[in-house]
């Protein structure tokens, strides 16, 4: 789910496991010079910490041979929740989540996309170039890409959990961040601008390249095959349909759309309204928003309770305690994009030169202040980015906005992947980055290769046993 996304690049930090809550009521101000222009990066990381951890974590033991939970109660229960806020936030209870073994991690390397590229200093954690994971096996098998969703890398909750289902299933694994990260626009976006499918396709193909390049030899590799969520299922589309279309395509065997935005233009203003459904005064409320959500925190855990998300079903527990609205839950979403936002929107700006928020000709360096910048990129949404950066840069090759609008839509492909019988999609029906008639365009691509499940909201179900088992079927070989 998007809350699960790992809050990397300018303004981002790792977050504790176990969050003590504080005796009093905590102040609004926590970071006083950020306090001033509105809510501070310490209240905005820590209120979408908090609900990014909960459940990220899976209990230690042998995984019998099935997915399902051994309980027969919990192997035949539906999915427990209706309200697609509560599903995309809560996610999939620990008792109703697949049963996959323990013990592998994924490895982490690099690879230079550019050599030579000159990287800002600011963005000195960069300098080793784009980083990727990899889960392999030692005997032959297939090898899956994955695509990471919005604002997402290679390690964030959700690629581990397909990584470790996939490996599971016999499949070699390599997952790559999402160009819209900020390691992947530093390092290895042609333009630093994502949003174009068909250029973000042309640097993920090339990133996969130098990947296989570099992994032959170490493994046996029986055909290839595709995935990703979100927005990384978005990409997966354009990234199959430019691989056919070289003249030395990988060939990917089969394809799998998790939970894709049918027009991406769409959906970012689906996601941009979210924040302000619990924020009648708009981003002007986030401050007093925040600072409630941090006080009914404190009434439901005392300093003798502390929130300790190394608990599974620490989420649900708290959406127990503290049964948020649906307002305020569209709003904790819509908050966890806007993160991701303000990371795509000041590293493009940097890396652009656009001077759209940050001077143009001036050196951004790991000393620039960047509470300012926070501040003003916190107020911009995937909207503003669209028309005032995206727009500009395509309008210089003859594109309207409405071009753009248009060519982010999977239908502007929609007859070369309706005839695909590779490709399929598992989403939910429910989900909420999807407008009206959305679920039914992407019924009409993909006919009986579109697997609808009834509930589940943006990613809440992916942990969910049978959504597992239907990934873990459609790549088995």
């Amino acid at each position: 789910m998007p809350l699960a996304h790992r809050l990397a690049g300018p303004f981002g930090v790792d977050l504790p496991r176990v969050v003590p809550l504080p005796m009093t009521r905590p102040s609004v101000a926590l970071d006083p010079p950020d306090g001033r222009h509105g809510p501070s990066r310490r209240q905005l990381l820590g209120m979408a910490g908090l609900l990014a951890l909960g459940g990220c974590t899976t209990s230690a033991g042998h995984a019998p041979a099935s997915l399902a939970p051994a309980d027969a109660a919990a192997a035949s229960a539906p999915f427990p929740f209706t309200n697609p806020w509560v599903a995309t936030v809560v996610g999939t209870p620990a008792e109703l989540r697949a049963v996959l073994p323990d013990g592998l991690a994924p490895q982490r390397a690099s690879l230079e996309r550019f050599p030579g590229r000159a990287i800002p200093e600011g963005f000195w954690y960069y300098d080793g170039g784009l980083t990727y994971s990899t889960l392999l096996q030692e005997r032959p098998a297939p090898l899956v890409f994955v695509i990471a969703g919005t604002g997402a890398d290679d390690r964030s909750r959700l690629m581990i959990l397909l990584a470790r289902t996939l490996h599971a299933g016999g499949a070699h694994v390599v997952l790559i961040p999402s160009p819209s990260h900020a390691n992947f626009i530093v390092t290895a976006g042609s333009t630093f601008l994502p949003g174009n499918g068909e250029q973000d396709a042309a640097d993920l193909l090339k990133a996969m390249d130098a990947i296989r390049q570099r992994l032959a030899g170490r493994i046996q590799v029986s055909r290839y095959d595709l995935t990703g969520y979100s927005l990384g299922a978005w990409h997966a589309a354009f990234v199959a349909r430019a691989d056919a279309a070289r003249a030395a395509p990988i060939g990917f065997d089969r394809v799998l759309l998790l939970n894709p935005p049918l027009n991406l233009y769409h959906s970012i203003q689906q996601i941009d309204a979210m924040l302000y459904k619990g924020l009648p005064q708009g981003i002007d409320g986030l401050n007093h928003f925040l600072a409630r959500a941090t006080a009914r925190l404190a009434e439901a855990y005392g300093p003798a309770d502390p929130l300790d998300f190394s608990n599974q079903d620490a989420l649900l527990d708290l959406y127990r305690r503290l049964q948020p609205s649906d307002e305020s839950l569209a709003t904790t979403v819509g908050l966890s994009f806007r993160l991701s936002t303000t990371n795509l929107i000041f590293t493009s700006d940097v890396m652009s030169r656009s001077g759209y928020v940050f001077p143009r000709g001036q050196e951004f360096r790991s000393t620039t202040p960047l509470g300012d910048y926070f501040a003003v990129t916190l107020r911009l949404s995937f909207t503003d980015y669209f028309d005032d950066l995206y727009v500009e840069r395509y309008a210089s090759a003859g594109l309207t906005r409405q071009d753009l609008i248009d060519r982010s839509d999977l239908r502007w492909i929609g007859n070369w992947l309706a005839g695909q019988k590779q490709i399929g999609l598992i989403t939910n029906a429910d989900d909420v980055i999807l407008a009206p008639g959305d679920l039914h365009g992407l019924r009409e691509i993909f006919g009986d290769r579109a697997w609808i499940h009834p509930h589940g909201g943006h990613m809440g179900n992916l942990a969910f046993w049978p959504f597992v088992d239907q990934i873990s079927g459609y790549f088995a070989t």
